[in-house]
């Protein structure tokens, strides 16, 4: 049975003129003081149903018995399910399916009391019930008494200075609560955080793994298994509305489909501490935007403004929808609020948010009876001889364990670390070295701290006093190391230093300028370090050695040894990495990539103006891109590629010039780009064949001259080089055109070589609403808009290939 709704109910409320004047001078009288709340409730209408699903009653039945109905609402982007007079039994089940994507939810008689009697938001403008009925069971079924119907999405926009900074984001810890359009979050005893203005909504569930929305910006809903309905809502803004009381928080019951609660589905939560933030805030979660990336997460930090015991306010950007984001310290990752109002603009201004030093709000969300108290040990001592260097050989030396503010206490070890895949093999200098042991859910993770304080520093002669150490950072589940400082054992530790995530099986190199110090007679250093969350928070061991405290620069003199590509995992980059051929050879000093191969080592490097590097090539074949180059993240940025060979005018192409054998190559990096870079990518690209190869061999990083090699000393002596950039991208969607366009009927659509079997292709309406699905393949596909009962208008069409996608827009006359 479809069920076409053709009539909506509308409910008018008539207000007198007086009560209209009031209500419009409360809200006046109330905009200085909140700024604006970015919720961004979805676009939605609701309408009166009748429809009844129910048994037949068959006495004495010893068979199950299937009933199912269809429900349709045309045009709609989504629909939810509100239901009267429930009765399941206790082992009769409703099972609700998507004819849009297939998404499912079977709700049970304990279930749908969790979900207060309705059911998940399913994509698309029609849905199946299949209500399967126990043998035995009798009078079971259910009414619909009202159809939730997601409508097109109005287009409202705004954030901090000129340009929306935001960029694409997945911390599996933050959800997109509706339909009130909010953001939650987990903390690290599963409980849930939002602003105290998102409670109230009917019949909230919070969404995990959000996919992106449709190219008119309404909203995707992920599938049941990833929605959640939320419950217990501890929170003062309902009764007592103000900017202080604008924090919630609440549960979420476990999935119908996986039985599991958000934190043990997501394997994230946030530590939230009450400590003073850093410099740099980070806002992520769910605000509205144009297109795809409409009410999808997205984020992205800016400067803290200002922070008081109540309030933290900053410029990162955010829109309508980011309300009860958290707000993160971006030295630590922890979370120290929650973000409520938009203020900010291109002159000025900030956004803000409620700080978790409020005792109601800190109580509420559970995490102690009382607030812990901030590390604040005074330094003792009075360090004036530098360099103060110290590799813990055979004992803490000066240094010490903290007391108070932390759960851990660092280890000295040689060897390696007790657990697997996780810590150094061995020291950095000598035979020991420091690290936090991460092993013991609930005493060595998640989210525990060990902080490692400093004697007290005189830093009264010194003019450019400087911090040089070790550290390793090895392990699947890696949170954060950051060095803080603070001067006359007062005031907030400011961060000097920090790590995040996994940074490699070898120990890195620390430099750190401290002449904001200098001149200082009493300045304590501290090493803080938190473990890892999730089921694998165990794999999360920090290591420091070598730890030194000088005058001037601390920058080892270079070494210039060979990367040992055993040390480091090969790893797939991008999305290129179709062959995925790599071998290891000559005792770990080359790298060979065969057919179509990206890949990738974890390296943590600074690219200064001096950063050269050095290797030995050679190929057996040519194919298309043979090069080498820094990244910061896992996207394609050409002008960051040495290309050295190769058919297509990729990358840097200045040193494009292989003609066989083995070559040596000394590239001055630091004349074509600088910057924090965490990983190297080596490139064998073959789209269209196969047989190629790239080796690589003794592959070395260093700054200007290493005194080994006579290539390397004349780097300093180049001038700076003029950057040759080819004209080609890379990808299988390069040189896609739709044509001609405007069509009246037939058009073809041209795909290039690169797109390897087939291609689909969907046709959307200006409203989001699927209209075909086309299959294509490598060439010319011609079309025809009338087999497609394509009408007069404007269509997007999406296509997919080769883990890409691309959106292009076609007019119809």
């Amino acid at each position: 049975m479809n069920l076409h709704n053709t009539n909506s109910t509308h409910v008018t409320k008539k207000y007198s003129l007086s009560t209209l004047g009031i209500w419009i001078c409360t809200v006046f009288m109330l905009m200085p003081l909140i700024h604006w709340g970015q919720t961004d409730p979805l676009p939605t209408r609701y309408q009166d149903v009748n429809v009844s699903l129910w048994s037949t009653n068959a006495i004495g039945k010893s068979n199950t018995e299937i009933l199912t109905k269809t429900i349709a609402e045309p045009g709609a982007t989504w629909l939810r399910l509100f239901f009267k007079d429930v009765n399941l039994g206790q082992n009769s089940t409703l099972t609700i399916t998507s004819a849009l994507d297939g998404a499912s939810q079977t709700l049970t008689s304990a279930t749908i009391g969790d979900w207060k009697n309705t059911s998940a938001y399913f994509n698309g403008d029609k849905i199946t019930l299949r209500l399967s009925v126990a043998a035995g069971e009798k009078s079971i079924g259910l009414s619909i008494k009202e159809l939730g119907i997601g409508i097109e999405d109005p287009n409202t926009k705004s954030q901090c200075g000129s340009n929306d900074d935001r960029i694409d984001s997945t911390d599996d810890a933050i959800g997109r609560i509706v339909p009130i359009g909010c953001t939650g979050w987990i903390i690290t005893n599963g409980r849930l955080v939002t602003a105290g203005h998102c409670v109230g909504s009917r019949a909230q569930i919070i969404e995990f793994n959000v996919p992106k929305s449709n190219p008119d910006r309404t909203i995707v809903h992920p599938g049941p298994e990833d929605q959640y309905p939320i419950g217990n809502f501890v929170s003062p803004y309902p009764n007592s509305p103000s900017q202080a009381n604008d924090w919630a928080v609440f549960t979420a019951s476990a999935n119908t489909q996986t039985g599991l609660t958000p934190i043990q589905a997501q394997g994230k939560s946030f530590n939230v501490v009450q400590s003073a933030p850093g410099n740099t805030i980070r806002i992520t979660g769910f605000g509205t935007d144009t297109g795809i990336d409409n009410q999808t997460q997205q984020t992205h930090s800016g400067p803290l403004s200002s922070v008081n015991n109540t309030f933290v306010r900053y410029r990162a950007d955010t829109t309508g929808g980011n309300s009860g984001s958290p707000i993160i310290d971006e030295a630590t990752g922890n979370a120290v609020g929650v973000h409520a109002y938009g203020g900010c603009s291109g002159s000025g201004g900030s956004n803000s948010g409620e700080r978790a030093t409020i005792p109601a709000f800190w109580d509420a969300m559970g995490l102690g009876s009382t607030p812990p108290p901030p590390p604040n040990e005074d330094c003792s001592g009075d360090v004036s001889s530098f360099p103060f260097a110290e590799s813990f050989e055979s004992s803490l030396g000066q240094w010490s364990q903290a007391t108070s503010g932390d759960d851990l206490n660092w280890s000295r070890n040689s060897g390696g670390t007790p657990s697997n895949g996780t810590g150094p093999g061995s020291a950095a200098d000598g035979s020991f070295y420091l690290y936090v042991e991460a092993s013991g859910n609930g005493t060595g993770y998640p989210n525990k701290r060990a902080i490692l304080n400093s004697p007290c520093l005189n830093f009264g002669s010194l003019s450019e006093p400087t911090l040089t150490f070790q550290y390793h950072m090895l392990g699947s589940a890696i949170n954060s190391l950051t060095v803080e400082a603070r001067t006359n054992n007062s005031g907030s530790w400011a961060s000097v230093f920090s790590r995040s995530g996994e940074q490699g099986s070898n120990w890195n190199s620390a430099n750190v300028d401290l002449s904001a110090y200098a001149g200082q007679s009493s300045v304590q250093l501290r090493f803080n370090v938190v473990t890892g969350s999730g089921g694998s928070g165990w794999q999360s061991d920090i290591a420091i050695d070598d730890v030194s405290i000088q005058n001037g620069s601390g920058t080892p003199p270079p070494t210039c040894t060979a990367l040992d590509f055993n040390d480091f995992s090969i790893t797939s980059f991008s999305n290129q990495d179709a062959a995925g051929n790599s071998s290891i050879g000559n005792g770990g000093t080359s790298l060979t990539l065969t057919n179509n191969t990206w890949k990738f080592i974890a390296y943590n490097y600074t690219v200064t103006p001096n950063t050269v590097i050095e290797f030995q090539f050679s190929s057996s074949g040519q194919g298309e891109i043979h090069g080498v180059g820094f990244e910061d993240d896992n996207g394609l940025t050409p002008a960051r590629y040495f290309k050295v060979h190769g058919t297509q005018n990729y990358g840097l192409t200045n040193y494009d010039n292989y003609s066989g054998g083995t070559t040596n190559y000394v590239i001055p990096v630091g004349n074509f780009y600088t910057g924090s870079m965490d990983r190297l990518v080596f490139i064998n690209d073959n789209d269209g064949g196969s047989g190629n190869n790239s080796t690589f061999s003794n592959v070395r990083i260093y700054e200007g001259s290493c005194g080994q090699s006579a290539n390397a000393e004349r780097v300093t002596t180049l001038e700076n080089v003029t950057p040759i950039l080819g004209t080609e991208d890379e990808g299988s969607l390069i040189g896609l055109r739709i044509s001609p366009n405007p069509v009246k009927d037939v058009f073809s659509i041209y795909l290039n070589g690169f797109a390897k079997g087939t291609t689909q292709a969907f046709v959307y309406d200006i409203l989001g609403r699927q209209q075909a699905q086309i299959t294509l393949q490598p060439g010319e596909n011609r079309i025809s808009t009338r087999s497609l009962s394509l009408g007069h208008g404007i269509y997007m069409i999406k296509l997919d290939v080769n883990n890409e996608s691309i959106i292009q827009k076609i007019i119809i006359n």
